[in-house]
Order: structure tokens, then C-alpha cells, then sequence
């Protein structure tokens, strides 16, 4: 009797701290999709990259370089911070990080290769940049 009221204890609180992990983490990114532009622009979806356990910190993070949690970036007064001109631009040091074109084919590209649980992102060129006038359709895993 006590090992079963141990498995329900256990799963309900597996299935509570899932669910209170996901709900803090939905509050604190775009819901709708955005475009990351360029000559030729990249649809992201911050849902996609949640629902696959990517977390905040795999894509931002502070000026030294430290990971920023769901709870950080929900505490920002202003999350335009957040974006990587910010500091990757003529004056950082790393010359192949001044360009977001850079910046995120090196973190985009080395995260979509190395794959989440076997599976891997798209890699191709046109399976992320889409034609400006193919821009609302929705790539799927990018």
C-alpha cells in the first residue's frame, strides 16, 4: 500500500513540476512567431524551441556571457536587450560574432546539428530562410 500511494505522490509531483516549469516558461517569450530578417528572412518560433526543452539560456545570455533563465528575462524592464546588437557589433571583440548573420548561423546552425533526442534541425539554407513572399507559411522544427 505505501509503495502505491509513493508512485502516485511521485507521478503527480513529476507531472507538477512539469506543468509549473512550462507555465513559467510560456510567460516569458513571444507566443506568436517571429521573423528574424535578412535578404532572406527566418520565421522562428519560440514555442517550437520550449516544446523541444530548448531553454532561455541555450540562445541568450548576459554581457559575460552567462545563460539567462525564463525567470531573468521575465524580470527585464525592457527585453530589447535581449537582442545581440546589443553587444555583437563593430566594437565586440570576436570579429565573426559583429553580424547577426554570423551569430546565428553559429548558434542556430551548431544547435540544429547536434539535434535533441536523435533529431536533428534544419540544416539547408531554404528549410530556415524562406522567400519574402513564402513568408507565412510555417517550416516545421525551425
Amino acid at each position: 500500500m505505501k509503495k502505491r500511494h509513493l508512485r502516485t505522490a511521485t507521478v503527480i509531483g513529476t507531472i507538477a513540476l512539469t506543468f509549473g516549469i512550462s507555465m513559467a516558461a510560456s510567460q516569458n517569450y513571444p507566443e506568436k512567431e517571429i521573423t528574424l530578417e535578412g535578404k532572406r528572412p527566418v520565421p522562428f518560433s519560440h514555442q517550437t524551441h520550449v516544446d523541444l526543452g530548448v531553454s532561455c539560456g541555450d540562445c541568450h545570455h548576459n554581457d559575460e556571457h552567462q545563460p539567462l533563465s525564463a525567470e531573468d528575462i521575465g524580470a527585464m524592464d525592457d527585453t530589447s536587450k535581449l537582442e545581440c546588437v546589443n553587444c555583437h557589433n563593430e566594437d565586440f571583440k570576436n570579429k565573426e560574432l559583429q553580424e547577426a548573420k554570423d551569430i546565428f548561423h553559429n548558434n542556430c546552425r551548431g544547435c540544429h546539428a547536434e539535434g535533441i533526442d536523435g533529431k536533428k534541425g534544419p540544416m539547408r539554407c531554404g528549410e530556415c530562410h524562406v522567400r519574402k513572399e513564402t513568408r507565412s507559411r510555417t517550416i516545421e522544427g525551425c
